[in-house]
């Protein structure tokens, strides 16, 4: 049987989201959220802007829905591409720019981890402080 992400975990994955962005000096939004990408736990860094939780929220979810980093749809969703309007498709946006990444109990995804408020490489580098602090639990 697959773990689960317990809000345990993701305080923890938080955490250590938290420290990464400080050390990085980013205002960050920091989700997580579950196999079914309901939120289990996000926390808006000291003067994150307010418009960062629901992308990093849906970044999360991106990354569970798909099973993969949100970076990897960019170069598919362009005008001209096979999935030109994927991220338009459905109610909650797709996000299709980095900072969002599947967690895995094995092959087995559990969950998604989203950063929102910086440069990507900054929230991916975030995102996988979280991401490496959950699948350690």
């Amino acid at each position: 049987m697959a773990k689960r992400l317990t809000h345990e975990a993701a305080l923890l994955g938080l955490a250590a989201g938290v420290r990464k962005a400080k050390e990085l000096n980013q205002r960050s939004t920091l989700s997580i959220v579950d196999d079914g990408g309901h939120l289990v736990a996000s926390i808006r860094v000291d003067d994150a802007a307010f418009g960062t939780i629901e992308i990093a929220h849906n970044k999360a979810y991106t990354a569970a829905a798909f099973r993969q980093s949100t970076a990897a749809w960019m170069d598919a969703v362009q005008p001209g591409a096979a999935l030109y309007g994927l991220e338009r498709s459905c109610a909650r946006p797709f996000v299709v720019f980095g900072g969002g990444f599947p967690v895995f109990d094995g092959d087995l995804v559990i969950g998604g981890v989203g950063v929102s408020g910086g440069p990507v490489e900054a929230d991916e580098a975030i995102a996988n402080a979280i991401v490496s602090t959950l699948q350690k639990q």
